[in-house]
């Protein structure tokens, strides 16, 4: 006798990559973004230091940004983003989920990183313009 019960966790093992812990939909950007450490437990001398950085992908909930230092998981950022089809910078605030090496150096030689970086709410940020235009973004 067969059933008719699909079991959800193989549905989603089939529909989603095993390692991609994504919960929104992502936009590419090449869109520059400057970002401050405010807090590292691993690495208290990061604490201060500001970097140039190259966003690689952007969404409501995260961004993925191209530099040449890496930042230890679980850092705590301010971001400053400016997106190229929009007036302004976004303020942000999030938390370093990963860092790992692009494999490429920059001009300087300086080798590349990719962190990705959970964004967070606070008053003082614009998370909810943020947001908003994500929501528009996503429909164009």
């Amino acid at each position: 006798m067969t059933s008719n019960i699909i079991q959800f966790s193989s549905v989603r093992s089939k529909t989603r990559r095993s390692n991609d812990k994504r919960m929104h939909a992502r936009i590419n950007s090449d869109d520059r973004l400057f970002t401050q450490v405010v807090l590292s437990a691993d690495e208290p001398d990061l604490v201060g230091t500001t970097l140039s950085c190259t966003a690689v992908n952007l969404s409501v909930g995260g961004i993925q940004f191209r530099t040449n230092a890496p930042v230890p998981t679980g850092s705590l950022l301010d971001l400053w983003v400016d997106v190229s089809s929009r007036p302004g910078k976004f303020f942000l605030a999030g938390e370093v989920r990963w860092s790992r090496p692009t494999g490429e150096n920059d001009v300087n030689g300086s080798e590349q990183w990719f962190v990705g970086v959970q964004l967070k709410s606070g008053a003082a940020t614009d998370i909810i313009d943020w947001r908003d235009y994500h929501a528009t973004a996503s429909v164009r």
